[in-house]
Parts: C-alpha cells; sequence; structure tokens
C-alpha cells in the first residue's frame, strides 16, 4: 500500500518557542505601549501587516538590544527531536509564522535547526528600529501577514497526489491554518477558537505530547523503531 505523504507545518511563537517572542519584544522596546493595539488585532479591525508596522515604530531597538533580549527565550524542549524525528522519517516539517524571520532565524540558529524550511515575515534593521516588509503574497486574506492557510493550500497544489497535512499552533494568527488541516494540534487562544468554530483538535501541551499522538496514529513510526 502507498503511504499517505504527509507535512507538518509548525508555528512558531508561543508553539516551537515556549513564548511568544514577537509581542515580547516589541512589548519589552515600547514600554508596553504596544499593548494597546492588540484589541483591535483581535477584533480584526487591524491587519497582522498593520500590527506589526506599527509596533515596530513604537519600539526602537538596534541589534545589539535584540541579541541580549533573545537570550532570555527557549524552544519547546520536545521539538528538536521532533523535528529529527521528522527528518529521519522522511515527513517535510515547515515552520510558518506571522512573526519576523529576524529572531526566529536567530534562535532557530542558536539550537541547531537553521536548516528548516521557514515561512515568514522579514525584518531588517534601519538605524534603531526594525523595518519591516512582507514577501509572501496573500490571495484572498487580508487578516495576516502571511497567511498560513494559504501557504498550506498552496502546497498542497504543488503535490501530485493525496497529501495529509498536519498543523501545530497555538494563537489567533493559526485561525486561517485549522480548517485546512487534517491533523491539528492546538493551545491556547486556537484551542478556545477551534471549540468557538465546531474545528476538531487535539489539545497539546508540548512536542512530546504531538509526537505521542502522531505514533498512534501511525504517521510517526515508534521512535524505537527508527
Amino acid at each position: 500500500m502507498t503511504k499517505l505523504h504527509t507535512a507538518v507545518f509548525c508555528d512558531f511563537d508561543g508553539t516551537i518557542a515556549r513564548r511568544d517572542v514577537g509581542y515580547n519584544l516589541f512589548k519589552h522596546f515600547s514600554g508596553g505601549r504596544t499593548r494597546e493595539l492588540l484589541p483591535d488585532w483581535k477584533a480584526g479591525r487591524m491587519s497582522s501587516r498593520e500590527i506589526l508596522v506599527r509596533e515596530a515604530a513604537m519600539a526602537p531597538c538596534t541589534e545589539a538590544d535584540l541579541l541580549e533580549f533573545l537570550r532570555d527565550f527557549d524552544l519547546d524542549p520536545g521539538f528538536p527531536a521532533f523535528a529529527e524525528r521528522c527528518r529521519a522519517q522522511h515527513l517535510e516539517l515547515f515552520i510558518v509564522s506571522d512573526g519576523l524571520d529576524l529572531y526566529i532565524n536567530h534562535l532557530l540558529e542558536r539550537f541547531r535547526l537553521a536548516h528548516l524550511p521557514l515561512i515568514t515575515n522579514h525584518g531588517y534593521f534601519n538605524g534603531s528600529y526594525i523595518h519591516i516588509e512582507f514577501p509572501h503574497t496573500n490571495s484572498h486574506c487580508t487578516r495576516c501577514g502571511s497567511c498560513k492557510g494559504e501557504r498550506i493550500r498552496e502546497y498542497r497544489d504543488r503535490q501530485e497526489g493525496p497529501t495529509r497535512i498536519v498543523f501545530v499552533g497555538d494563537g489567533l494568527s493559526d485561525a486561517c491554518a485549522a480548517p485546512e488541516a487534517d491533523v491539528l494540534f492546538a493551545k491556547k487562544d486556537l484551542e478556545r477558537y477551534c471549540h468557538m468554530h465546531n474545528i476538531a483538535c487535539t489539545s497539546f501541551a508540548d512536542f512530546f505530547d504531538v509526537a505521542r499522538t502522531l505514533e498512534e496514529l501511525g504517521v510517526l513510526a515508534e521512535a524505537n523503531n527508527r
């Protein structure tokens, strides 16, 4: 029997990273002023592109400041082993984020995971501020910087046969991806969103939980059978 092609898409902030790096970054360097923007974003009155640009303009930060700030952030303890199991078992693994490559790349390099494909928005330093670009085009979504749902659909369209999509996320920026997933892992705001919209999901605390469930579903072989 031909094995069903499977790809895994994972959010970064609050999912792979244990805390939301982008939110805390702009909150810290703005002296907390960026928190006033969140209600409009959560209510859909402000897009991710708008809030990211406005947050960056409120938060002066140099590259040295950023590197010092990132020292306090870690990844989910189960993620490096999960990524290695995906590689060993030929499961494509993508990081999809509505944050910034500026800090994601640094953290991935620290944990020797810089080889993983990353789809996100682009941040760069211009003087003492972070400037933001949006290299990924959304065909329909007006809410997201880089719409994870559209990225998943684009991936499916490139495949020659049936494809099973696993998605792992934690926040409202993952809402567009939720209905596109065949196997959905959710926590925090994303889990509440799924319950409100009758989207089936599996709750998880960390990537150890994700790996165990994927073993039970036959997506991952058991660790001692690799």
